[in-house]
């Protein structure tokens, strides 16, 4: 999965994590200039890999980046590509969504490095949740708000988690649900209070691109119909600079598609990949009672789905974590790979949560491919990575109107 091109293609890419779209771009015939993350793990993992090399990396917060540091960074190169897959926490339908959380507003310095450095196209990645997501112009009437509502919301998350515990020892909670209950209410109250500054996320980010000069397009694609072993579903914003003449088209879907298995057969069990040398394949070791429920639950079901029939010394609380209690289906694509409790979800036939190398197989990952750091931060590396043949068909598809 490699193409040439008749000239370098640079790409610039922020929130590059453990470069699932960085590969990509890469495989496709893109040249490397310049990424960015605050994370140093996910750099490290760049950098051990050979990817980048230190002097084409700025770590640090992408609110911190200045001209400068780009001017340096860039030398003048006139860059093709500027990639972000901004933080998508904030509008992740499965979350909060808390509109005051201040990752939410980090698409704005993505558009603010698109003015400044004046990329032919700029990508940006997100949940499919960014197109409806609202947030709210910052004013002192919105600041305030932002405070008391932060802190009914972080009250919120405590009384969520005390609740949780509470149903898996069987104990009441009602104080809890009508404390949650109440502090919603408020919150909900506070929104309609500031209602006439609200606005939505996609008009203001096609509103911005317009102004400084940009065509924007977006589409929601679906990886597994793009050659991934996974079923993400992306929002992929395209913009497009003014003075490029070709009109960008969105890639075509693929008549194939692929299955975990068909993952999980590019693993070299047996030798290169064999748990005794590479430690991204070593599984992890789960306490007795974690692996007795995992025997429970049948390949492609949760345990919700039988919670009530497994014994009562197994059972655990219906809200418990998706990741960890969640076994895959070897004949359909995996779903998103969230990882949960710091481990992946459950191997279709084997009694355990998948590995850290079968779940960047999965994602697209080369089976050589290092993590730098933690197993927890080698498992949000590759949940929060876009997967790899999603990207390159991307940037295919950016590449015909830039030759």
């Amino acid at each position: 999965m490699t193409s040439l091109s008749p000239k370098p293609l640079y790409i610039v890419e922020t929130f590059v994590g453990a470069g699932g779209a960085h590969l990509g771009f890469n495989n496709a015939g893109f040249t490397s200039l310049l990424v960015n993350d605050n994370n140093t793990d996910m750099i490290n993992t760049l950098k051990m890999n050979n990817i980048v090399t230190d002097d084409q990396c700025l770590t640090c917060p992408i609110e911190n980046i200045t001209p400068l540091m780009l001017e340096t960074k860039c030398k003048g190169v006139d860059i093709d590509v500027l990639f972000g897959g901004v933080v998508c926490k904030g509008f992740s339908l499965a979350g909060v969504r808390n509109p005051f959380d201040e990752r939410n507003y980090l698409y704005k310095h993505q558009l603010r490095l698109v003015d400044i450095l004046k990329p032919k196209v700029s990508v940006i990645e997100n949940v499919p949740g960014l197109k409806s997501m609202l947030l709210y112009e910052k004013c002192d009437e919105t600041i305030n708000t932002f405070s008391k509502y932060t802190q009914l919301s972080d009250a919120n998350k405590k009384l969520n988690g005390a609740k949780s515990s509470k149903q898996k020892n069987n104990e009441t909670y009602a104080d809890l649900s009508d404390e949650i209950k109440n502090n919603k209410a408020t919150m909900a109250t506070m929104l309609l209070n500031i209602d006439k500054h609200k606005y939505n996320i996609m008009d203001d980010i096609e509103q911005m691109y317009k102004q400084i000069g940009y065509t924007c397009h977006h589409k929601i694609l679906h990886s597994d119909k793009f050659g991934c072993y996974t079923s993400r579903k992306r929002i992929i914003i395209v913009a497009v600079r003014n003075d490029i003449s070709k009109t960008y088209n969105f890639p075509q879907e693929l008549d194939t598609s692929y299955s975990l298995n068909d993952a999980l057969q590019l693993i070299d069990y047996t030798q290169n990949n064999n748990p005794s040398v590479d430690i991204e394949n070593r599984p992890m070791n789960h306490a007795v009672k974690t692996v007795e429920r995992f025997k429970l639950i049948p390949e492609g079901s949760n345990i919700a789905d039988i919670i009530d029939d497994i014994p009562s010394d197994l059972q655990i609380s219906k809200f418990y974590s998706r990741g960890s209690t969640q076994r895959l289906d070897r004949n359909r694509p995996a779903p998103t790979l969230v990882p949960g409790h710091s481990n992946f979800p459950i191997h279709p036939w084997e009694h355990r949560s998948i590995t850290v190398r079968e779940a960047a197989t999965i994602t697209g990952f080369p089976n050589n491919y290092k993590f730098h750091g933690s197993h927890t931060s080698k498992c949000i590396q590759i949940g929060n990575a876009v997967p790899i043949q999603l990207a390159y068909h991307i940037a295919t598809s950016i590449k015909k109107i830039l030759l």
